[in-house]
């Protein structure tokens, strides 16, 4: 079975390329300090009201989860192989403090990987991450808007679909305040509901 929060694992995955660098500027300059800086490909230009920040880049993803299925000789970790387009932006105030962040995600050529074997599983999936600050720079004081759909693609059984639809949570705690939609990922590695899918990935993988 698996042990561990691998929808967890792709969130760091994600969020690990958003790493925190001096930004290039675009338009108006921009001289004031932002806090929290925003990573490197994302321009800034300031405005009347404060200042926006925007950027697309590509990544290669090719990352253990550190999820593993089966147990002794037989278990296996499973690793995540995909091209990542991203777009992201982050919006400030006029005292240069980030009060909200927008994330979009489009996953392709999407793998899961048995680390021992190689045996892989193609999947989809697409996300939109919206954090808004109530506190401007204190992400303690965030509330994440997650709205997307991951789908794997089994062999004999066809598409899963493992989460699709909208959830929203408190940062601080992770308190899950909506959800809408088959959120099941969330629901298993959350909130503790029954595993499925999950099982099946896990044999599919193991019998590739």
């Amino acid at each position: 079975m698996v042990r561990s929060r691998w929808i967890g694992s792709i969130v760091v995955l994600v969020l690990a390329v958003l790493v925190s660098a001096p930004a290039a500027h675009a338009g108006q300059q921009v001289t004031q300090t932002l806090n929290p800086p925003p990573p490197s490909f994302e321009p800034c230009k300031a405005g009347g009201s404060g200042t926006i920040c925007s950027g697309e880049q590509i990544v290669s993803l090719n990352d253990g989860t550190g999820d593993v299925c089966g147990d002794g000789q037989n278990a296996f970790e499973i690793v995540i192989s995909a091209i990542l387009n991203q777009k992201a932006s982050r919006t400030y105030d006029r005292d240069g403090n980030m009060t909200r962040r927008f994330i979009q995600d489009t996953y392709r050529s999407g793998r899961f990987i048995n680390s021992v074997t190689g045996a892989a599983v193609p999947f989809t999936g697409h996300d939109t991450v919206t954090d808004v600050l109530t506190v401007p720079a204190d992400f303690n004081t965030a509330t994440e808007t997650i709205q997307g759909e991951f789908i794997v693609t089994l062999p004999h059984v066809g598409a899963v679909y493992l989460t699709a639809g909208t959830n929203v949570t408190a940062v601080a705690d992770g308190t899950l305040e909506f959800q809408a939609g088959p959120g099941i990922v969330i629901e298993w590695f959350v909130n503790g509901a029954p595993m499925q899918s999950p099982e099946e990935l896990c044999a599919a993988l193991g019998s590739a």
